[in-house]
């Protein structure tokens, strides 16, 4: 199983909950964070010292508040981190549910997992994790079934 994962989710209770799952699955080393600029300082870190990262979760939308941030949202980071570290593992967990926007973060940013926040996220976002470290692409199948619609 991936030993050390990054969450960048700017609501705290979704954050904690997705520390949650990680924990129930035994990863070993967990960072999160609130901002996708933190987001991009810890992924430059873990390159600096050898230990990168082996998969990112992340929100596509992120509110401003008070805090200056160069990067804006979750498509912005994803590539800014891709281009540090192509092969890092990402998963979005998002509330978007736009087959558009979901099929082209797979197409246009190369993510391997892709979770929407509902009922049984926790759940999703397990099977995801356990998908995605086995090298396959995941997709909920309600999600699968509306991407297929658009199709």
């Amino acid at each position: 199983m991936f030993k050390k994962i990054l969450i960048a989710e700017d609501h705290e209770s979704i954050n904690l909950s997705v520390q949650k799952t990680l924990e129930d699955l035994n990863i070993p080393n967990v960072d999160y964070v609130y901002y996708c600029d933190d987001a991009l300082a810890k992924v430059h870190k873990s390159i600096r010292e050898n230990e990168p990262y082996d998969l990112l979760i992340t929100d596509l939308y992120y509110e401003e508040d008070h805090r200056q941030q160069n990067i804006k949202d979750g498509r912005d980071l994803i590539q800014q981190i891709k281009a540090l570290q192509p092969s890092l593992k990402v998963i979005v967990f998002s509330a978007e549910h736009k087959s558009g926007i979901i099929d082209s973060l797979f197409k246009d940013y190369h993510i391997n997992g892709y979770v929407r926040k509902a009922r049984n996220d926790s759940k999703e976002l397990k099977k995801s994790i356990a998908s995605v470290y086995i090298n396959e692409n995941y997709l909920s199948l309600d999600l699968k079934q509306e991407i297929k619609k658009t199709k």
